[in-house]
């Protein structure tokens, strides 16, 4: 397993040569912000943290040094238990830093207004994962609507299309605008590069 330091420097240089080599010019981006990692470190053996771009925000995890994920199928679900709950996390796979899996925390990002917002955002959330909570009385396997109740939201019922929203938009200042709704129900994380694009398939693990 890789330090944390260095696994959040080779994220950063893949998702940025992603950005430039394979986004560039896409609608879905927001141009204000960029690709940054927050809070790296090892939980459970694991490195995991936060990483921003232009076009999502999820929450990344790694194998430990004693794990092999090349046997898992691209775009399956597997619940990771963390202090505060349980998430679905979907396999991805990119050249550079091999199999991690992702939980989506937003996308798309149209409604950040910098790269500040969206840094005080991804702090928010590891302040939350890693604070033990009793566990809500709901089915933990629900991951957008446990993002939501994390962060105090309402419940509406988003379907597949959802993601976490990380700030309220009164505390943003900026109403979410039609066409970042529109984009919102259009693309789910699947359409989004390395997001993945395979049919979900059966949670493999438990922990």
């Amino acid at each position: 397993m890789h330090q944390p330091e260095q696994m959040a420097a080779a994220v950063e240089q893949v998702f940025t040569r992603i950005h430039t080599e394979q986004m560039a010019g896409m609608p879905i981006l927001n141009d204000r912000l960029k690709v940054q990692t927050l809070g790296f470190q090892v939980y459970r053996g694991r490195c995991i943290g936060v990483l921003i771009t232009p076009w999502l925000m999820n929450l990344m995890i790694f194998p430990g040094a004693d794990e092999d994920w090349s046997g898992l199928k691209l775009g399956s679900k597997q619940q990771r238990r963390f202090p505060s709950n349980s998430y679905k996390c979907m396999v991805n796979q990119v050249d550079g830093i091999g199999y991690y899996q992702s939980h989506s925390l937003h996308s798309p990002m149209h409604e950040f207004q910098s790269q500040e917002h969206a840094l005080a955002a991804a702090e928010s959330f590891m302040q939350l994962l890693m604070t033990e909570v009793e566990r809500p009385d709901l089915d933990p396997h629900d991951e957008e609507l446990l993002g939501r109740i994390l962060r105090g939201e309402e419940t509406p019922d988003l379907g597949e299309f959802a993601t976490v929203e990380p700030l309220q938009p009164e505390h943003t200042g900026r109403p979410v605008t039609a066409g970042a709704s529109e984009a919102r129900t259009k693309l789910s994380r699947r359409d989004l590069l390395h997001g993945t694009f395979i049919q979900d398939g059966p949670s493999v693990e438990k922990i």
